[in-house]
C-alpha cells in the first residue's frame, strides 16, 4: 500500500557487519514511471562510477557496498536501496549519505552526459539480454504473461528512450520520498 509516514525498525541478526535498507513504494512494471524508477536506480547504483559508489563508496568510504534496484512486479511495486556499513561508521551517517545523494537527484536534473551514458547502458544491456535464446525466451514470456503481447519485446527499448531527465527528477521527488519508505537497520547480535 502507498505510504503517507516512513516506517523504522531495528533486525538484529547473525551478520558481521551493519547494514540499511531501505523500500520505497514504487509503481507497477509497464508503467512509464517504472521505466523512469529503473533508469534512476541504475543512474544511482550501477557499475564504478554510479553516484552511490562514487560519493558513498570511494570519496565517503561509508559504506563497502552501496546499491539501488526496483523490483518490477505487475501490481504496484517495490525499489530497494542499501548500503553495508564500513567499520567506523555508524548506520545513521550511512543512511544520511543515501538520502544526500538522493536529494541530489531530487533537486536538480542529472546531467545530459550521464543521461546519455545510463541509455547506451540500457540499449547494450537490452542488446546483450536478446543476444542469447535465455533472454529472448524470459523476455517474450515476461510480456506475455505481464501483457498478454509477446510482440511487445519489440518495443521495450522505444519505453525507455521516451524517459527524459525531467521524468528521473519527477519520480525521484514522487516516489523516493521518506514519508514512502520502510527503513531496517541491519545489526549484528550481540
Amino acid at each position: 500500500p502507498i505510504k503517507n509516514k516512513e516506517i523504522r525498525d531495528t533486525v538484529y541478526d547473525n551478520i558481521q557487519l551493519p547494514a540499511v535498507m531501505m523500500g520505497y513504494h514504487t509503481p507497477a512494471q509497464g508503467t512509464p514511471d517504472a521505466y523512469a524508477v529503473e533508469m534512476l536506480a541504475q543512474v544511482l547504483s550501477q557499475g564504478n562510477s554510479s553516484r552511490l559508489q562514487k560519493s558513498i563508496v570511494d570519496e565517503q568510504q561509508k559504506a563497502l557496498f552501496v546499491g539501488a534496484f526496483p523490483f518490477p512486479t505487475e501490481d504496484p511495486g517495490l525499489s530497494l536501496m542499501f548500503g553495508i556499513v564500513n567499520m567506523g561508521v555508524s548506520i545513521a551517517d550511512l543512511e544520511a549519505a543515501i538520502d544526500a545523494e538522493v536529494e541530489k537527484v531530487q533537486k536538480e536534473l542529472i546531467s545530459e552526459d550521464e543521461f546519455l551514458k545510463m541509455k547506451n547502458q540500457i540499449e547494450s544491456n537490452m542488446i546483450s539480454q536478446n543476444a542469447k535464446v535465455e533472454g529472448i525466451a524470459e523476455n517474450l514470456a515476461n510480456y506475455f504473461v505481464y501483457y498478454g503481447d509477446a510482440n511487445l519485446v519489440n518495443t521495450e527499448i522505444d519505453r525507455y528512450m521516451k524517459v527524459t531527465r525531467e521524468d528521473l527528477k519527477r519520480v525521484a521527488n514522487k516516489y523516493f520520498r521518506k514519508d514512502n519508505r520502510v527503513v531496517l537497520h541491519y545489526l549484528p547480535k550481540k
